[in-house]
């Protein structure tokens, strides 16, 4: 009697161990990149903020004045031609190389690298596990420091971002035109887009 208690606790405890094992746990956050912290994080965080908002600022204006002359066709003229110009004459003013990428990007010129790639997939597993995402600041192989944020989109952003059936046919047609290897529609409000990218040539 005492050995078929024991058999037959033993083999539900093992019942129950293998019921706790298969259950699906929560994914880890995947620490690919390693970021810095202490007073070069915060000197260079809020300077990557000053420089986002400023670049932010002068892109959501020409934005805005191309919608307001042209609609949504004008618009995605003026990303084309002009928003990585205007990228470019910040990332002079600052001695800093700015960028936005996306691994769904429009453009392929702002495809990311793989440190970049690193950032975006732990950026992702922090919002899996419902942590909210903040700028981070990281050291490249040259020693020079490196500032992430992430970009969201705004429900403005659907206008050309969004679901192709809520889009207008001649926009879509502009997109596809101008971004034959398109691969930014499909967003939702929210949702990641991708990520500011500044490198510090002076750091």
């Amino acid at each position: 009697m005492k050995n078929y208690l024991f058999v037959s606790v033993t083999i539900l405890t093992a019942l129950v161990g293998f019921q706790s094992c298969s259950e699906k746990q929560p994914k880890p956050i995947k620490k690919n990149v390693q970021y810095v912290a202490g007073a070069d994080e915060v000197t260079y965080i809020k300077l990557g903020n000053e420089i986002v908002d400023t670049v932010q600022a002068t892109l959501k204006g020409n934005l805005v004045k191309a919608m307001q002359e042209g609609g949504p066709v004008n618009a995605v003229s003026f990303c084309n031609a002009k928003a990585m110009e205007l990228t470019d004459v910040y990332s002079l003013k600052y001695s800093t190389d700015v960028k936005r990428v996306s691994d769904r990007n429009r453009n392929g010129k702002n495809a990311p690298n793989q440190k970049e790639l690193e950032v975006l997939e732990d950026f992702r597993h922090t919002l899996e596990i419902g942590q909210p995402l903040s700028p981070k600041v990281a050291i490249d192989a040259e020693g020079k420091k490196h500032y992430y944020a992430p970009i969201f989109i705004g429900g403005v952003c659907l206008t050309c971002h969004g679901d192709v059936k809520n889009m207008q046919p001649e926009l879509v047609h502009a997109i596809d035109s101008l971004y034959p290897n398109d691969k930014a529609k499909g967003y939702v409000v929210d949702e990641l887009r991708g990520l500011w990218s500044i490198r510090f040539k002076n750091s």
